[in-house]
């Protein structure tokens, strides 16, 4: 009871301050209603921001899987044997194959 005694004084000395009017409540009201109920509320950006955050660093590491891609696509266009004779063990009759490990 003394809690609701209390907390009514504190409304009253706020309204006699001059804080508590008709703006200041409905300034309130919005920030509330836009924090929480909005369809675009603050827990929807966050997550919709920390998701673009992970598809940029996608974007990025893809980037670097396509140029490491060309790179061997150029590799293998100037050395068609070099790769034939390293990835599949290709050789001509009458050499032989050695393998280092």
């Amino acid at each position: 009871m003394k809690k609701l005694i209390h907390l009514r004084q504190v409304i009253a000395e706020l309204i006699a301050a001059g804080w508590l009017n008709k703006y200041s409540v409905s300034a309130g009201l919005f920030v509330v209603w836009m924090l929480f109920f909005d369809k675009h509320n603050f827990f929807t950006q966050w997550n919709l921001r920390r998701s673009v955050h992970h598809l940029e660093t996608s974007i990025q590491e893809y980037g670097e899987q396509l140029a490491d891609a060309e790179a061997a696509h150029k590799d293998l266009m100037n050395n068609k044997e070099k790769f034939a004779r390293e990835k599949y063990l290709m050789h001509r009759p009458d050499e032989d194959v050695f393998l280092f490990q």
